[in-house]
């Protein structure tokens, strides 16, 4: 595994990952009774209001799963810089390289991600 490569590719997705946020969070800052544009709230049928606030609820979900997924980037290139990237955080084994072409960001190799996942829907 190429370091550089491997920071390159990092750098690339949290650049990707940070313009949906930015583009989430201006579409977010709206509210709701100003996206209607002409037509206001009061005046949609109800149909199309819950369909609004679905597709608000759902950008909601994607800025939240996109913000964690910058912060696990962002801990990969730290652990990248301290020359600790590849290595599982928690029992220090390496992580098998076709894992981390997968997901770059992992800080788990597949035994201890596995038990994070259930620890986590606990």
């Amino acid at each position: 595994m190429d370091p550089n490569a491997m920071r390159e590719r990092l750098e690339r997705e949290r650049a990707d990952l940070a313009s949906t946020v930015e583009r989430l969070r201006e579409r977010l800052a709206v509210p709701q009774l100003e996206s209607g544009g002409d037509v206001a709230l009061a005046d949609q049928h109800p149909a199309d209001v819950a369909s609004e606030t679905e597709a608000r609820e759902l950008d909601l979900a994607r800025q939240t799963m996109f913000e964690a997924r910058l912060g696990l980037i962002d801990e990969a290139l730290r652990r990248l810089e301290r020359g600790e990237y590849g290595k599982c955080v928690i029992c220090g084994r390496e992580i098998p390289p076709e894992r981390l072409e997968l997901v770059p960001e992992t800080p788990f190799c597949i035994e201890d991600a596995e038990r994070e996942q259930q620890s986590s829907t606990r």
